[in-house]
């Protein structure tokens, strides 16, 4: 079951998608929901997926008030200068057997309001230093964002929503790619997902002010910082207690 509630219409100018789902790093997920609260983006729909599981099992939320609540796709309104956007987020991905089904009904509804060009970003291990990763559904697409900076990725699978959409919405005819923040840790990479706001920004001519993001990242870095420490004071504490060996 899919049921997509619009909460208010709208008509978008030249209408781009940007899906970031939890994945690797949660690099999409962090920069997307980062700009939705950042630009406090206005959310104009919600679809409510049965294949929609978070921690791998059904599960619903439980607010501050003792709601419950669905765990729901969430679509947010950028209106640019130039052009308009819908961000789509979501506390995880549709299971497997529901992913095409799901990103179907998502460009059928994006369509539906002047939809012409669909994102993905994500996070990838691929590639050898930071930055924004890229993979192109055309030759021509692929000129332009290199032309921007990026860098091609060397190769490889993109697994979940963050390949297919775009994929799916190349077949109807839509400018597609997908942008992927270069991830040095799997869990949570606040660096990665501050290159894919640096890269949304100057593709849709945003100004997100990243000064949160930056205490994001620097926490983060502490974290790593004395987990290193205590991990060299646990390994210098077990050679010391270690027994004599003789030859």
């Amino acid at each position: 079951m899919i049921r997509l509630r619009e909460l208010e219409r709208v008509r978008l100018r030249d209408g781009v998608l940007v899906q970031g789902l939890p994945g690797i790093g949660l690099a999409g997920k962090l920069a997307v929901d980062y700009i939705v609260r950042e630009l406090r983006l206005q959310k104009v729909a919600e679809a409510h997926i049965d294949g929609l599981m978070v921690h791998s099992n059904v599960a619903v939320f439980v607010d501050s008030e003792a709601i419950l609540r669905l765990p729901t796709y969430d679509f947010y309104l950028f209106q640019g200068k130039q052009r308009d956007a819908i961000f789509l987020t979501a506390p995880a991905q549709p299971v497997a057997w529901t992913q095409f089904e799901v990103a179907e009904h998502v460009l059928d509804y994006f369509q539906s309001i002047g939809g012409i060009e669909v994102v993905g970003v994500c996070g990838t291990t691929m590639g050898e230093e930071e930055g924004v990763y890229f993979a192109a559904a055309s030759v021509e697409t692929r000129e332009e964002l290199l032309k921007l900076g990026f860098k091609p990725s060397p190769g490889g699978v993109i697994t979940g929503a963050c390949g297919l959409v775009p994929a799916l919405a190349s077949l109807r005819g839509m400018k597609a790619y997908v942008l992927m923040g270069f991830v040095s840790q799997p869990e949570l990479d606040p660096v990665a997902a501050k290159h894919l706001v640096q890269a949304l920004c100057r593709i849709l001519e945003m100004q997100v002010d990243t000064r949160n993001l930056d205490a994001l990242i620097e926490e983060a870095r502490r974290r790593e910082r004395e987990m290193t420490e205590a991990l060299k004071e646990e390994t210098k504490g077990r050679r010391e207690e270690a027994p004599p060996f003789y030859v």
